[in-house]
């Protein structure tokens, strides 16, 4: 206590001028003064203390308040209650509080008196105790604990007009608790008095009706926590939503006292703050809603009149209604009961008309049953695919550190149970007509998944619901909706998307979040698809760990993720590839994976990969990122499927090919010098060199103007240290480590470069994706040689393959591994009683393919060399021997003595009971492509062999019949016949078909005798003919294998294939069982795509038009489309020198595919039942290939090409029923066309689609040939063959058969798009590539199908093949129902439709009118193959690369042609200016004439009418003349 000066004299004249009568109390000082004689403030101070003592202690039952009223009354005096002193105010507001309590409930004060107390108390003494280092801090928490103990608080409400006072009573005492800590001395507030103001504040809520400003005092409590308004402090000037980062220290760590006191108010009164805070709410809503403008429909999606995320235009009505939003979130945190009558109002608000309001209400619901707070969510872990060790869902969640439970997700009870009426609206938002609301409702669920509705659990239902409602709006037609969907799933970790996610099914399920997602990656916005594909990648490479440790759920969730993206690669999008690009190095594989860096040496490294005999995995000890990344590598090529791999690998192919262009471009860099060159003449060419090479460069980028703009700042720049870093990129003989270094010193370098270069950093990086041998690195090759040998954790057989694209592909990489791959080769090499180590096959493959580009790099020593023939001759694989004796004769500097040595003991130790019997086999077969000249020594024996022993005889006969049997593994008895036929044409390729032409057809021909005769026989060879039909249907195959592989590499094999043989062929097409029709459509595919086999094979793709596996049929259908548009492009393309080389060749097979037709098999015969409704049958072959090939811009000349076939005579058999068949076919394919031309756009346009073909057209003389005079073909001109119920029907069939191709496309498409792995890709044999290197396909069971297929006929028995209700069989179960396509065209059939062949027009037909725009689900992601062909086949080295064309071989007769007249001509080429339309001649008129005489005789004919109506039931099946129906 300060001391204090006294005036004594005043003191002694004021003594005992006053007496207290008070029962039990001795204090009898005067507390009064007169006017001007003021008791000193030290005597005042001690008077007071004394009292303030008795009272404390004054302890007697029965207390008459009247007795200190006089007390009362001095002690209320203004002079103390005022004074100046705050000691005195003190300790008489402490004897104040002590009366009350002695007298309670009677208080012996007056109104007046109590005002001036609790102004005082109020005013004064609570806001004192804001600060703990008063000097009369005790006296105050006195104050503060009597007022709360005993309650005197509510005396309160004895003063007039006291809302003010209670007003700021609340105020002061929030305000005491939140500025504790911010006094002088920086001390806090202590708890109890915390406790004290709280238990205060409960005494009034609980007795005193509250002001409307009170309610407001107490609610504003809450928002203490909103980190908006700190952001908001900290961004004036700047606009909403722009927060920085750097003022996350701003945010509160822990709950305000003020929070929790106001929390504890509304828990202790919560029918009294039920009642308040409804009220509140109510007011606040009804004032914005009544301010709130309704928002109509507008034409744009996100225009809107008020919008609630703009705070610069936003209506002060809707602030407030922000602020009670914000408020309700943290509310339900604290306190959910007093929200009770707040939420209905709430759920209200979706019915409003305002898209702001109800967007508002979903946004405030969501958060709320997700018990986020005001606060905001804490960020989650993001994923991070480059992280090392990356988290498995086998091991607990990491819990975050130092997290602040603002930001914990917190919900005190189950909203959707305690609130149902309003979840389930809250539910209904997800199909709300404004794409905001669907939008904000995507990102609320969203947080309800991640945060387990605020850690309280989701039941089943509910969790089933939200993620079917969230797959929804992934499919919303709104792009910004799909877009929010989208960035919501990236605020999940990895243990939320594995666990919750997909809790629906994930990939293995339709419509599920996963399966709607990877949707997307071909969604028609650019800036979805390239969200998807990212957020995609860094899934699957987050779960990479988990997916190489076999963890199931993880597999079956995820693990197709890749699958899907390289999938996407088949829509020839340049976007997507882009992005595909950018999300495979920085996601999949990621450049920094692992972050670690090698301690061991690169000798320990291996020497402890080699120990190591337990699968590795994330924590493996061996640290070695190199094995680690390796092993990455081998799991993602492991879950691909065929398509996808080939992707996959194409990638690949294409960095080397990029890479060595890139080389070829810095060259002419450095030539170009930043543009200074002295010599003129040599800076154009340099000039002009330069920028061919960036255009060949840009042209498969999104945007090739940018990209080439790009390029050229980048060599006008001319950065040394830049091109050298490229180089370092993308040379074979650096490290992974030296790659990625070169990467990133380049990016830093352009960044961190001058201002106009910078903007190139984008274009760089994509091209150095594109170019880096990121993947096929030298320091990737001694861990998958490892797997590949060791098949650790399942990855051999993706270790294998990779290790043999790397071999084919870009064999440099193994140039400083080479030396240990044939160690290894040499350890494991096999003898007679010994077998070679497990993947050796692969290990030989790898090394053939670099023998075959550097054979000088191999080792020649003798003992590498007799391993090999110790392979050639033991091994257990036929391809382990064909390889070892490929190495031997390309690395052996005797060869000859090496391959005479091996066929020798070959051919005495080959019996086909023999251990080693395929392998020598396959040795013998080897060496007779090899080294012909020994193994003509030897032609005898070989010829024995193979014919005599192999294909002669049968080990295992059977006498059964199955024309569908097919067995899926190979069995050694089929193999051995296989490498005997094969042995036969390796013999014919031996030989130069120019130098060696007697020797070559010699061969030939023995070897087309046994393959045409597999095939006539239908796969049966030996003369006991008790071949099982599994393996004769292999040797058939394998037979087409053979000839289009001897017609791909001997152009001149052509001319054995005569055309009843090359018929005979084609029909295989329609046999079964379906492995084979799948094996001969791939090998087409494989040949022709590569322009490698006459364009007369095109023909057979055409006789699927009947093909039952709807699979097989569209996927095929697509690859036609892609061939077509790669003609036109071609065409386009090509110098006038070349324009004959693609000349129309889609459209000149036509004229075979007639042929064909007039000998098919199936031709409809006069002799059956319905021969008109079967050759209206027939025309679907003719439908089909329209719908493939016909555009805008050729349909004249496929046209023409039709009539012109009617203008010769059949060639193939010369009978006059073939030639009348060819008629026939030439007007019921004019009579298609026509009808094909009226569902054409162009038609409903008034364009003339069919006007008279300006060109010459001819026709391939071995097919075709004159007719004897003018007066006969003008006699079959005339002649209309085709009959009228068949032109009658047509109009109808056209449009339905070209309507059910287009569905079914898109249906399959769909369905691919859905399923886990490619079903196509999964059908057919075992196919070889160019070496004879099968390709391993896991051949599927035939599928059960309605659809007939033809069998092999049996003799003496007939079948009925029953037709499908979708789609009629083939002819040879045919059923008649051709009068029903007669029937009148319902209103429906009448709309003009889009045929499905306007993606496979030309160029100049998409130049004039575009496609309309697909449906955003609905993306075809196999719009035609992956156009990889520009970079995995060209480079800028070649100057002549954009225009150069491959020679392809055509058969001989293609050029002999016949025209109309007889005369021998040749193809002219078409003018290039069109001609005016000319009138139709009359002979072209016949299948026209034929429609509308049959029209007329349906119009008046009552028995065709009847016959009509008849047909239109379902048509029942009858037998046919056919006897090769089965089923497929």
């Amino acid at each position: 206590m300060p001391a204090r000066s006294r005036n004594t004299a005043a003191a002694g004249a004021a003594l005992k001028e006053q007496h207290y009568d008070i029962p039990g109390l001795k204090f009898d000082d005067s507390l009064t003064w007169r006017a001007g004689k003021p008791i000193p403030v030290a005597d005042l101070l001690a008077r007071l203390q004394k009292l303030a003592a008795e009272l404390r202690n004054y302890d007697l039952d029965q207390v008459d308040s009247r007795a200190f009223t006089a007390l009362a009354h001095d002690l209320a005096n203004a002079n103390l209650l005022g004074h100046k002193d705050k000691g005195v105010r003190a300790w008489t507001v402490s004897c104040i509080v002590d009366v009350l309590k002695i007298c309670a409930p009677d208080a012996p004060f007056v109104e007046n008196e109590l005002k001036d107390i609790f102004t005082v108390v109020i005013n004064s003494i609570l806001p004192a105790l804001a600060d703990p280092t008063n000097a009369y801090n005790a006296q105050h928490i006195y104050i503060l604990s009597s007022l709360a103990e005993s309650q005197s608080i509510l005396l309160v409400t004895d003063i007039p007009n006291h809302d003010s006072l209670i007003t700021s009573l609340f105020t002061t005492a929030f305000d005491n608790v939140t500025g504790s800590g911010n006094n002088p001395a920086g001390v806090e507030v202590s708890k109890s008095v915390e406790y004290h103001l709280k238990n205060l504040l409960v005494a009034v809520v609980d007795e005193v009706s509250l002001p409307q400003d009170v309610t407001d005092v107490i609610i504003s409590q809450f928002l203490r926590v909103d980190a908006g308004n700190i952001q908001d402090a900290g961004n004036k000037g700047k606009k909403r939503g722009a927060q920085d980062t750097k003022q996350a220290t701003l945010l509160v760590k822990d709950y305000p006292p003020a929070y929790n006191m106001a929390r504890s108010l509304c828990t202790s009164c919560p029918e009294k703050m039920t009642a308040q805070i409804t009220q509140y709410f109510g007011t606040v809503i009804v004032d914005a809603s009544s301010a709130t403008l309704p928002n109509g429909p507008s034409k744009s999606n996100h225009k809107r009149t008020i919008d609630v995320d703009d705070s610069e235009d936003e209506h002060e009505g809707l602030a407030d209604l922000r602020k009670a939003h914000r408020l309700l979130r943290e509310l339900w945190r604290a306190c959910p009961d007093v929200l009770l009558n707040v939420i209905p109002q709430i759920e209200a608000e979706f019915n409003a008309d305002s898209p702001a309001l109800r967007k508002l209400a979903t946004e405030t619901i969501g958060d709320i049953m997700a018990g986020i707070g005001t606060a905001g969510l804490a960020p989650s872990g993001r994923l991070d695919p480059a992280a090392y060790p990356l988290p498995s869902i086998e091991q607990l969640e990491p819990v975050p550190q130092n997290t602040s439970p603002l930001l914990t997700p917190a919900s005190p009870k189950p909203f959707a149970t305690v609130h149902a009426s309003a979840y389930q609206a809250f539910y209904g938002r997800r199909i709300d007509k404004s794409p905001i609301v669907r939008e904000s409702w995507a990102v609320a669920a969203a947080r309800i998944l991640l945060t387990s509705a605020g850690a309280i659990g989701l039941s089943d239902d509910e969790l089933q619901s939200l993620l079917s409602g969230f797959s929804q709006l992934l499919h919303d037609p709104e792009e910004h909706v799909r877009s929010a969907a989208v960035q919501s799933i990236s605020l999940f970790n990895y243990h939320a998307i594995i666990n919750t996610l997909c809790a629906d099914g994930g990939l293995t399920r339709e419509g599920t979040v996963l399966s709607v997602l990877v949707e997307r990656v071909v969604d028609r916005k650019h800036n979805v698809r390239e969200q998807a594909i990212e957020l995609l990648a860094q899934i699957w490479g987050v779960a990479s760990r988990d997916i190489e440790e076999g963890v199931a759920a993880v597999k079956e969730a995820v693990g197709d993720i890749p699958n899907r993206l390289f999938r996407a690669f088949y829509t020839n999008d340049l976007h997507v590839h882009a992005v595909i690009d950018k999300a495979l190095y920085e996601s999949l594989l990621p450049l920094s994976f692992p972050p670690i860096k090698a301690h061991a040496s690169r000798s320990e490294s291996q020497k402890q990969r080699t120990n190591d005999t337990q699968p590795s995995s994330q924590e493996a000890p061996a640290a070695d990122p190199d094995v680690i990344r390796a092993r990455r590598i081998l799991t993602l090529v492991q879950g691909l499927d065929v398509k996808s791999r080939a992707v996959f690998f194409s990638l690949q192919n294409r960095q080397v090919q990029l890479g060595k262009g890139m080389t070829i471009f810095l060259q002419a860099c450095e030539d170009y010098n930043g543009g200074v060159v002295e010599d003129n003449e040599s800076e154009d060419a340099i000039k002009d060199r330069l920028n061919r090479y960036i255009e060949h460069i840009s042209k498969s980028f999104p945007d090739p103007s940018g990209v080439a703009a790009d390029l050229w700042k980048f060599a006008k720049q001319h950065d040394r240290r830049a091109y050298q870093l490229i180089r370092f990129a993308t040379g074979p003989e650096h490290d992974y480590r030296t790659v990625t270094k070169a990467i990133k010193e380049l990016i830093k370098r352009i960044r961190e470069g001058p201002t106009n270069v910078q903007s190139i950093n984008d274009t760089i990086q994509g091209i150095l994706y594109r170019c880096a041998l990121i993947t096929y690195n030298r320091s990737h090759v001694p861990t998958i040689m490892e797997v590949s040998r060791t098949d650790e954790s399942g990855l051999g057989e993706a270790a294998q393959e990779v290790l043999k694209e790397i071999s084919a592909r870009h064999p440099e990489v193994l140039k400083s591994h080479i030396q240990a791959l044939c160690k290894e080769l040499e350890e494991s090499a096999p003898s007679a009683v010994k077998a070679e180590a497990s993947g050796s096959a692969d290990t030989l493959k790898a090394c053939a393919g670099f023998a075959r580009k550097y054979p000088a790099d191999v080792p020649k020593d003798r003992r590498f060399l007799t391993a090999l023939t110790s392979f050639a001759l033991f091994s257990k694989s036929p391809r382990a021997a064909k390889h070892a004796v490929s190495i031997v004769v390309m690395v052996a500097d005797k060869k000859e003595m090496y391959a005479k040595d091996i066929l020798s003991k070959a051919l005495k130790q080959c019996q086909p009971d023999s251990a080693h019997f395929l392998a020598q086999l396959a040795a013998i077969s080897q060496i007779c492509l090899l080294v012909p000249a020994i193994a003509n020594e030897e032609s005898d024996a070989i010829q024995q062999l193979a014919v005599g022993d192999i294909l002669r005889k049968n080990r295992s006969p059977s006498s059964e019949e199955d024309a569908n049997a097919w067995i899926e593994s190979i069995d050694d008895e089929s193999m051995a016949k296989e490498l005997a036929l094969k042995t036969l044409v390796n013999r014919c390729r031996s030989y130069d078909e120019k130098s060696e032409s007697g020797e070559f057809e010699q061969a030939a021909k023995e070897a087309f005798n046994f393959l045409t005769s597999v095939i006539k026989n239908e796969g049966e060879i030996t003369p006991s003919r008790d071949t099982p039909p599994a393996q004769k249907n292999r040797l058939r195959l394998t037979a087409i294998h053979f000839i289009l592989k001897l017609c791909a590499h001997k152009h001149k094999c052509e001319d054995f294939i005569k055309p009843t043989m090359f018929i005979s062929i084609l029909i295989v097409m329609i046999y079964p069982p379906i492995a084979v029709r799948t094996g001969f459509v791939n090998y087409l595919k494989k040949y022709l795509g590569s322009n490698r086999l006459a364009h007369r094979w095109f023909t057979s793709f055409f006789l699927l038009a009947f093909e039952p596996d709807v699979e097989l049929r569209t996927s095929t259908l697509t690859w036609i489309k892609a061939r077509v548009q790669y003609f036109a492009k071609q065409q386009l393309q090509s110098k006038s020198g070349d324009k004959k080389m693609h000349q129309n060749v889609m459209e000149s097979i036509f004229a075979r595919l007639l042929s064909l037709l007039a000998h098919h098999p199936d031709y409809p015969s006069q002799e059956s039942a319905d021969p008109d409704g079967e050759l209206l049958d027939f025309s679907k072959y003719i439908i089909f290939y329209l719908s493939a090939v016909a555009t805008e811009d050729n349909l004249s000349l496929i046209f023409h090409i039709a009539q012109r076939v009617k203008g010769t005579r059949d060639a193939v058999t010369g009978t006059e029923e073939a030639s009348e068949r060819l008629y026939v076919l030439s007007d019921l394919a004019q009579a298609v066309i026509r009808n094909y031309t009226d569902l054409m756009p162009a038609h409903a346009k008034g364009v003339n689609l069919l006007q008279t073909w300006p060109g010459n057209v001819t026709l391939p003389r071995s097919l075709f040939k004159a007719l004897p005079s003018h007066e006969a073909a003008q006699e079959i001109a005339e002649k209309n063959y085709l009959p009228e119920d068949v032109a009658s029907g047509l109009e109808k069939l056209v449009r339905t058969y070209t309507r059910f191709l287009k569905k079914t496309g898109q249906a399959e498409k769909r369905a691919l798009a859905n399923s886990k792995k490619r079903k196509s890709d999964a059908v057919g044999p075992d196919i070889e590539d160019d070496d004879g290197e099968e390709i391993k396909k896991v051949v599927k069971k035939a599928r059960k199908t309605t659809l007939a297929i033809r069998k092999t006929p049996k003799p003496k028995r007939k079948s009925i093949g029953q037709p499908s209700s979708e789609m009629p069989s083939r002819k040879s179960a045919r059923m008649s129902n051709a009068v029903s396509y007669a029937e009148g065209d319902s209103d429906d059939d009448d709309v003009d439709m889009e045929v499905n062949d306007r993606a496979a027009g030309s160029p100049s037909s998409n130049r004039k009118k575009k496609a309309p725009p697909k449906d955003d689900e609905q993306e075809d992601e196999d719009a035609s193959e992956p156009d990889l062909s520009d970079e995995d086949e060209e480079g800028p080295e070649d100057e002549k690369a954009d225009d150069a064309e491959v020679h392809v071989h055509e058969d001989d007769d293609a050029d002999d042609e016949v025209n109309g007249n007889g005369d021998d001509t040749e193809m002219k080429d078409a003018k290039e200016e069109s001609s005016p339309p000319l009138k139709e001649k009359k002979n072209a008129g016949g299948g026209r004439k034929g429609v509308t005489r049959a029209k007329k005789l349906a119009d008046t004919n009552t028995k065709t009418v009847g016959k009509t109506k008849k047909n239109a039931e379902p048509p029942a099946s009858r037998p046919t003349r056919q006897t090769r129906s089965s089923r497929a």
